[in-house]
């Protein structure tokens, strides 16, 4: 691998035909909010608020009432086709990305954590009924953010630089959400929370490939350590008491 070149996780994804490791899950996660909007349709219509219930989206007095499934079953629905359209953009872009550097196992579970972060602090602090796969992309913007604050100083070429870039396109899109109503701004700021504390301790670093003459001969992830897996039950029990003991707004 050339300095130019991005650096892939060794050793644990598939790779494709060109050598990048494929990025099977966020692919999966994208037909799966697909199926799950065309059965709203089917149902209903996705935008409609008896279709959003059925289906499982933040509605704060249900959650209230032990209907729990609710923190998770939002980050798969999309109220509308173009909803749908620029949050499977927008994931396609982060979590590519992202998956290719977290692996396979990580990335899923920030994006997991992430959004059922979102949903939490939504339902602490916003009355009005949501859902949306927002939060979860946050949260990997902020692992990758995460990611390139952590290395870079390392790294090939590619990857200088990148920190400023991910930091301007987070303030824009929070930016957006504030100026446009009926956007879950809580839900975006709490899956960012999400993002930035598992990638703390999950994200991997660059370091050098150094051949027999000593000499650098490409780079690599190296993972964080398997004990860097303790922040997802730490942040899983913190949410968990946050929504029992502290009533929803």
């Amino acid at each position: 691998m050339t300095d130019d070149q991005p650096a892939p996780r060794a050793g644990r994804e598939t790779p494709t035909g060109d050598g990048t490791p494929a990025t099977l899950v966020v692919w999966a996660i994208t037909a799966v909010n697909v199926v799950i909007w065309l059965a709203m349709e089917a149902y209903g219509g996705s935008a409609s608020g008896r279709t959003l219930i059925a289906f499982g989206a933040k509605v704060n007095p249900l959650i209230a009432d032990g209907e729990y499934w609710r923190l998770v079953a939002p980050i798969f629905l999309h109220i509308g086709l173009m909803h749908l359209v620029f949050n499977s953009i927008a994931l396609l872009t982060f979590g590519r990305l992202a998956e290719i550097i977290f692996g396979h196992t990580r990335f899923l579970a920030i994006y997991l954590v992430s959004g059922v972060t979102g949903t939490v602090l939504s339902y602490l602090l916003s009355r009005g009924v949501s859902a949306g796969a927002s939060g979860a992309i946050f949260g990997l913007g902020g692992a990758l953010a995460v990611f390139f604050a952590v290395n870079r100083g390392a790294g090939p070429a590619g990857l200088r630089g990148q920190l400023g870039s991910m930091v301007v396109l987070l303030a824009i899109n929070g930016g957006y959400g504030l100026v446009q109503p009926a956007v879950d701004n809580w839900g975006h700021a709490g899956g960012l929370m999400g993002g930035l504390a598992l990638a703390a301790w999950l994200t991997p670093r660059v370091a050098s490939v150094v051949g027999p003459d000593g000499l650098r001969v490409g780079w690599r992830l190296q993972s964080a350590s398997a004990a860097a897996w303790a922040i997802v039950p730490v942040v899983l029990g913190i949410l968990a008491v946050a929504v029992t003991r502290i009533p929803g707004r």
